[in-house]
This record gives C-alpha cells, sequence and structure tokens, in this order.
C-alpha cells in the first residue's frame, strides 16, 4: 500500500514538475535554504524541471514568427 502512495506522489510531482518548472525550481531552492533538505535531496526533480523550461523555452522560440526573432 506505500509503495502504490510513494508512485502516486511520485507521478504528481513530476507532473508538477512538467507544468510549472519555475515553481518546482522555487520550493526546492526555499526548501534548501530553510535546511529542511539535504543539498542533494530531489536532484532529480531539479533535473526534470531544468529539462521542462529548456523545451518551454525552445518551443516559444519556435512559436515566434521569423521576423521577430
Amino acid at each position: 500500500m506505500i509503495s502504490i502512495y510513494r508512485s502516486r506522489v511520485a507521478a504528481t510531482v513530476i507532473e508538477l514538475a512538467k507544468d510549472d518548472p519555475p515553481l518546482v525550481k522555487e520550493m526546492i531552492a526555499h526548501l534548501r535554504a530553510k535546511g529542511e533538505i539535504e543539498a542533494d535531496d530531489l536532484v532529480y526533480l531539479d533535473r526534470i524541471a531544468d529539462r521542462w523550461i529548456e523545451i518551454a523555452t525552445g518551443n516559444r522560440r519556435r512559436a515566434r514568427p521569423a521576423f521577430l526573432r
């Protein structure tokens, strides 16, 4: 039962990292600054958020008309 709960929590957090990566990065930084998590905890989630930020940036660049680039 606990493993199912953890899987659901992990899936929810990863989905949040996809939907709002800056928020996830801000929360990780906040938790680290307060000392509530270790410096290397949530590194995987931090990487996922970075990746989705890169994807969103690339999508915005491609969506702009060529004359605005």
